[in-house]
């Protein structure tokens, strides 16, 4: 299975949030290595709870992030957040229920997940610009 790799079309242009999505991508490659060597399951356990410390982490950073500059859909996207852990907890359950091997469908669900949400609902983030950096507009004649 070929898997998402980092690109300059994931960049956010938000170094730290950049990074952290870089360590996630690196995080699920680990999982998919082990699950094609067939590793021991306590192996692919191991970077499986990896990957959702990351995550959770990433998401406690991202909203705090989103708080400082005042992004408007905060909230939504901690939802957002919130149903994602739910989603990978699901996989997460699954795998420890069975026999050590990782489902396709859970590395799929991670590839996808990870690409359209950096490109999608990050990208409106990285792009809010804090009221302070707005330029000032005269309310009474619309002018800067």
């Amino acid at each position: 299975m070929a898997s998402l790799q980092w690109s300059p079309s994931l960049a956010l242009g938000v170094p730290k949030m950049d990074v952290e999505h870089q360590q996630l991508i690196l995080a699920m490659h680990r999982i998919e290595e082990l699950a094609g060597k067939h590793a021991a399951k306590a192996v692919v356990d191991a970077a499986i709870q990896r990957l959702v410390q990351l995550t959770r982490e990433h998401f406690q950073h991202e909203e705090a992030h989103m708080q400082s500059v005042g992004f408007p859909d905060r909230e939504r996207h901690a939802l957002i957040h919130a149903d994602l852990l739910a989603k990978v907890g699901q996989h997460y359950q699954a795998f420890q229920a069975g026999n050590g091997q990782v489902p396709p469908e859970f590395l799929a669900f991670l590839s996808f997940w990870l690409k359209s949400h950096i490109q999608g609902i990050d990208r409106k983030y990285a792009e809010h610009k804090p009221a302070a950096d707005k330029p000032k507009t005269d309310p009474v004649a619309g002018k800067r």
